[in-house]
């Protein structure tokens, strides 16, 4: 809903006219509701937003200044499950407390996640010993998080001017580009399922796998899909004469109730990835049981070892997705306990993949080790020909101390290291150091 037929909605909802020589607040829009022009020094007086967690059925009030404008917040209090005594407790616009939250988690979890992705993936570029095939999917894979998360950012921040400014074209272009790095997220976490199921289950070799292929199908499979569906909107879009909010105008539902059919374009292929990698999960711990069985380990350490790849293999997989996909019950508790920690799983996937992948891998731990080993070595070696050009100096200024004129002649106390029992060419520049110099070149 834009600006204009919000005025218009708001005219006929109070059957009154602007003209009348009264005062008035004109019609007004915020991210939930559309206010009517309402005279001043009165309430104006609306049904609830349709939002998950609110009471439709009850209404929300918004006050008009007798100067004619807007109390700067509405007030939502009556659409809270169970109110809010002192109406200057809503601090963002009827947003409730458990979204507030689960924001302030979202926002933490996207910048803790996109910070160690970032140095996860300057790792697994850096050093040419960590550039094998199954390294460069989780750099793939990396990318489309960092990149979904930034997107979400911008959302976050620039959606609502948007909407106010009735630039519906940006918001709709963030909303597909959002949905495409989604996509690819997901797409990408099906080439890791599907390279595992490859080495462990069929027992592959890496070098038959073609690269191109795993590119297509995490880059250019979700391009097509976000395409079509872009197409789809747009004429959608074009012949549809009725809007009911600005976010289903910016193709962003209020929830699954409002949610547009053609969104299940990019919806289903989403849940077939995940459905796919939950089967990939299954057949890697089924052939890890049977490895281990075949073994003569304790049965607590196979037990120990599927419960740690079952773990490692969760945020990889996205299987998380899956296992909060809906709340087991109505309770409200329940509801809200599953909210959070499908909050936070979401959130801070991205980090458990660069700690588990990256940070905590033993491969990447030995590369990181021998690179802190060396450039130690480097800065012990800069050390040691720094006191050995003090020592030569040194010495260059005892040689010019001894210097002596006499009788207009002038004598030379010279010497020679030779002369000197305690000083040796080897206390200064050893074999190894001209080695180690060597290296550095």
């Amino acid at each position: 809903m834009n600006l204009q037929t919000c005025v218009s909605l708001g005219l006929n909802f109070t059957g009154i006219s602007p003209d009348d020589g009264r005062v008035y607040c004109n019609a007004t829009l915020d991210p939930f509701s559309c206010w009517p022009a309402t005279p001043g020094g009165h309430y104006a007086v609306i049904s609830c937003p349709e939002v998950p967690g609110v009471d439709a059925t009850k209404n929300a009030t918004k006050y008009c200044f007798p100067n004619g404008t807007w109390m700067s917040k509405a007030n939502y209090n009556a659409c809270m499950p169970h109110g809010i005594a002192d109406e200057n407790d809503i601090e963002f616009h009827g947003e409730l407390a458990t979204d507030y939250v689960s924001r302030i988690i979202y926002n933490l979890g996207f910048s803790i996640s996109t910070v160690a992705l970032a140095i996860a993936l300057f790792i697994f570029t850096h050093f040419r010993s960590l550039r094998c095939l199954r390294n460069v999917i989780h750099c793939h894979l990396i990318v489309t998080f960092i990149l979904r998360n930034v997107v979400w950012f911008v959302l976050q921040h620039t959606l609502v001017p948007i909407v106010a400014n009735q630039e519906t074209w940006a918001c709709k272009l963030q909303v597909a580009v959002f949905n495409y790095a989604q996509m690819t997220n997901f797409f990408w976490m099906l080439v890791e399922g599907l390279y595992l199921h490859i080495i462990i289950v069929w027992t592959y070799s890496a070098d038959k796998i073609r690269r191109w292929y795993l590119i297509v199908l995490g880059w250019g499979i979700p391009l097509l899909i976000i395409a079509v569906w872009s197409s789809l909107r747009i004429y959608s879009t074009s012949v549809q004469q009725i809007k009911s909010s600005d976010l289903q105008d910016c193709w962003l539902p209020y929830n699954t109730s409002q949610m547009d059919p053609l969104d299940y374009i990019h919806i289903v292929p989403t849940l077939l990835v995940l459905a796919i990698n939950m089967l990939f999960l299954a057949t890697i711990i089924w052939v890890l049981v049977t490895k281990l069985r075949a073994s003569n380990s304790l049965e607590t350490i196979q037990l120990r070892k599927v419960v740690k790849a079952t773990l490692l293999l969760l945020p990889l997989l996205g299987i998380t997705y899956l296992l909060f996909l809906y709340s087991p019950t109505d309770d409200k508790a329940v509801v809200e306990a599953h909210k959070f920690i499908n909050t936070f799983l979401q959130s801070f996937q991205g980090f458990f993949v660069a700690l588990f992948y990256c940070f905590l891998n033993e491969e990447v731990k030995s590369v990181l080790k021998k690179k802190f080993n060396t450039l130690r070595e480097n800065r012990t070696l800069a050390t040691r020909c720094t006191k050995t050009s003090i020592g030569w100096a040194n010495d260059i200024t005892i040689q010019k101390d001894h210097v002596a004129l006499t009788n207009g002649n002038r004598q030379t106390n010279a010497y020679n290291h030779n002369d000197r029992p305690d000083l040796k060419i080897s206390d200064h520049y050893s074999r190894e150091d001209g080695l180690e110099s060597e290296k550095m070149l």
